[in-house]
């Protein structure tokens, strides 16, 4: 396999983070570079790696504001590392970008660093993530928030991790939207072999997240859920309002990852959407946020209005799922996914959310 070695930008103080995006994502992207930015500490440098499936150069001329004397924005081509490999398995997978999928060569192309952070594109850091980085990570591969399944009971969510991820204790299943890579522990060769074979898998139903869970079951370390705050859970579970963990995550909220469909742009009445569009508006791309979401907003009033329709396509493919088998179930699993996300969409609307 061709070798593909980044070299930390900074020789000190080095806070390294690491996105992944194709072109269609990069303003969502920039409002978390943004935030970053904005609580950065000037006693530390800022490393910013975004993993390139797809950036315009004009896009990339928009993001170079952010390249000041203690913060860099730079960008990896991982496609060399795929020539010795099957492509098809980085090709999207229904709802999952092949883009996410590339944070296993985290490990094989940065091991100079200590520590790296991995971030999802719908996170808002609202910390300089000085105490992140500090935190002893005691030897494991990894440092992990949990994923609100621990508190929410979901009976699918339970069943699917017996099924397909099969680890021992579904409680211990984390979310990996805020990953903190512990480079000096991880088996950077072996780490990419054990994620290759799983990627071979028939189904994954969270794909990425499910991988690492399955490598890391027992050598992560859970952090603090602040650094994880899945701001959708009290929205659809709102009886979890007295749980003690999730009120601490919510009060002291470092890092707000809008999980679920319902992100901060296209539904901007929710809670913390507000947080997150005050750094939307600060980004080179906030007029394009904004017609992009124009335009969204035409696919739902379709669904709207044909909202029986959608639900019966729903209903139908959940039954074609269920009697197929191999690619073509995985294929009918794909579409259930994106009709279920369009199916809550609606419901959401009509109860007024």
């Amino acid at each position: 396999m061709e070798r593909l070695i980044i070299e930390p930008a900074f020789k000190k103080n080095n806070i390294a983070v690491v996105l992944a995006t194709d072109a269609n994502y990069v303003p969502y992207m920039a409002v978390t570079v943004q935030a970053i930015y904005d609580h950065a500490d000037s006693r530390y440098n800022y490393d910013i790696l975004v993993i390139d499936d797809g950036i315009t150069d004009y896009q990339k001329e928009l993001l170079s504001v952010y390249n000041k004397a203690n913060f860099s924005v730079r960008y990896i081509n991982v496609k060399p590392l795929l020539k010795t490999m099957d492509a098809s398995l980085f090709s999207s997978r229904g709802i999952w970008s092949a883009a996410a999928c590339y944070r296993l060569f985290i490990p094989q192309m940065m091991p100079d660093y200590d520590k790296v952070l991995y971030l999802d594109c719908d996170v808002l850091v609202k910390d300089s993530l000085v105490d992140l980085f500090a935190e002893d990570l005691k030897g494991c591969c990894a440092g992990c928030v949990y994923d609100v399944i621990r508190y929410t009971s979901d009976h699918g969510r339970i069943r699917d991790i017996a099924e397909y991820v099969k680890i021992k204790d579904w409680r211990k299943y984390f979310n990996a939207g805020v990953v903190l890579f512990n480079i000096k522990a991880i088996n950077a060769k072996q780490f990419v072999t054990d994620f290759i074979k799983l990627l071979k898998r028939p189904y994954l139903p969270f794909l990425d997240q499910d991988i690492l869970n399955i490598i890391w079951e027992n050598k992560f370390k859970a952090l603090d859920g602040s650094w994880n705050y899945q701001y959708y859970t009290l929205i659809e579970h709102p009886e979890l309002a007295a749980n003690a963990e999730l009120a601490s995550a919510r009060q002291n909220r470092r890092i707000i990852h809008y999980i679920s469909q319902y992100k901060p742009w296209n539904s901007p009445q929710l809670p913390y959407a507000f947080e997150w569009w005050a750094f939307a508006r600060k980004t080179p791309f906030y007029e394009e946020i904004i017609y992009k979401n124009t335009r969204t907003s035409n696919v739902l009033l379709h669904n709207l209005v044909h909202y029986n329709r959608l639900f019966c396509k729903y209903v139908v493919y959940k039954l074609l799922r269920s009697v197929s088998f191999g690619k073509l179930r995985r294929a009918f699993a794909q579409k259930v996914n994106q009709l279920k996300s369009q199916v809550k969409q609606v419901r959401a609307v009509h109860k007024g959310k």
